[in-house]
């Protein structure tokens, strides 16, 4: 199946269609930047464009920001480790009933300067019975990469008074200092199963697991993730990327673990960079390979917003690498705004039936350049060896 972008857009291979919702009037939409388009090395998308029926360019603004709001800080009324367990904190909102869908956790980067660790969100409306509201939130920070991360816990509105912060990690206490309320209207943030599964694979170590991602398109991974049978274990992980599936760079490491008695270790964070192919090996010494264990990549969400009219209909063009980043004053304007954006989502991609290849001969076809230099090459050496027996032959 093809779709026509015009005459306008003829370098771009693919043409995402946008499925907007109706509206009575223009607001912003936003749709999630699928894995099936590939960032570049730096983890832009600088040939990314958006396109409405007509052909004519929509400004964009990829994970904009929000005018901050005065911001509100919660200091814990309790806080304690459970050991083997986790380390919990409590927060009072106080009696006024606030919408919160949100916080952002104030963490001692000085006491540890990388984590990545599963939490836990409870909620109270006195303080003895307790609900559940999440138990799958992640936070994590990378002090090799810049001190990359995210702290914040997402998750349903609530105007419960009290919540409680678990972070899952039975090792020893977590330094959790406070948190910070968040919008209500916050997007859900963090990172997110990438859809392509691992391969296991021999390796020449005998104790060894092995398995490698081949995705369609590069991709940014930020952690991984390990199932397993169950079982108790403590073995080293080690992540690696590669651009060809022969030569392999690591791109972090760190043990796993499961305990008997409930503890757990089963994911880390590691530097992103830009690779189709990703291998995770887990090294299990002289023990037996565990039972059941699978990784998952998890990677960070990029959210693409952008102001749609009614009853309009808009693309996403992706697939040409010739392309240079656009200049949107749109993110500019959003960080000083009160804005809210209503959920769309993309079609599958299809091709453009209007592509054509724009790039010089040279680039499109690299074997033209050395197939002609290698015919004058030939020609010049016929050349030079016909003079020489000439010159032998002539009294």
């Amino acid at each position: 199946m093809n779709a026509d972008s015009g005459p306008a857009w003829a370098a771009w291979t693919t043409v995402v269609p946008v499925a907007v919702g109706p509206a009575a009037r223009e607001r912003y939409v936003r749709v999630p930047i699928p894995f099936s388009i590939a960032p570049d090395a730096d983890g832009a998308y600088p040939g990314l464009r958006v396109i409405d029926a007509n052909g004519t360019e929509v400004p964009y603004a990829i994970d904009p920001a929000r005018s901050a709001p005065a911001p509100r800080r919660l200091t814990p009324i309790d806080r304690g480790f459970v050991e083997r367990r986790w380390t919990q904190a409590v927060f009072d909102l106080g009696a006024g009933g606030t919408l919160v869908a949100g916080l952002g956790l104030e963490i001692d980067d000085q006491l540890r300067p990388t984590y990545f660790e599963r939490v836990a969100l409870d909620a109270s409306d006195d303080r003895l019975t307790w609900r559940v509201v999440r138990d799958d939130a992640i936070v994590y920070r990378v002090a090799q990469d810049s001190g990359r991360g995210d702290q914040t816990i997402a998750f349903a509105p609530t105007r419960s008074r009290w919540l409680r912060v678990r972070v899952l990690d039975p090792r020893a206490a977590f330094p959790l200092d406070g948190a910070v309320v968040e919008r209500s209207d916050a997007p859900a943030a963090g990172l997110v199963r990438v859809s392509f599964a691992a391969t296991p694979v021999a390796t020449a170590a005998p104790h060894q697991q092995s398995w490698v991602f081949t995705a369609p398109a590069a991709i940014r991974p930020a952690a991984v993730a390990f199932s397993d049978a169950g079982g108790a274990y403590a073995r080293h992980a080690t992540v690696q990327s590669s651009d060809d599936g022969t030569e392999w760079s690591d791109a972090g490491d760190a043990p796993i673990a499961r305990f008997a008695d409930g503890g757990a270790q089963t994911s880390f964070a590691f530097g992103e960079r830009t690779a189709r192919r990703w291998r995770v090996v887990v090294d299990n010494g002289d023990d037996p390979p565990v039972a059941g264990l699978q990784p998952v990549l998890l990677a960070r969400r990029h959210d693409l917003v952008f102001a749609a009219a009614p009853a309009a209909s808009y693309r996403v063009l992706a697939g040409n690498p010739a392309a240079t980043a656009p200049a949107y004053d749109l993110g500019e304007r959003l960080a000083h705004a009160a804005w809210r954006a209503d959920p769309a989502t993309l079609r599958e991609p299809v091709a453009n039936a209007s592509y054509r290849d724009t790039r010089p001969i040279a680039d499109r076809f690299p074997w033209l350049l050395s197939g002609a230099l290698a015919l004058v090459a030939a020609v010049l050496g016929a050349v030079a060896l016909r003079t020489v027996r000439a010159a032998r032959t002539d009294p």
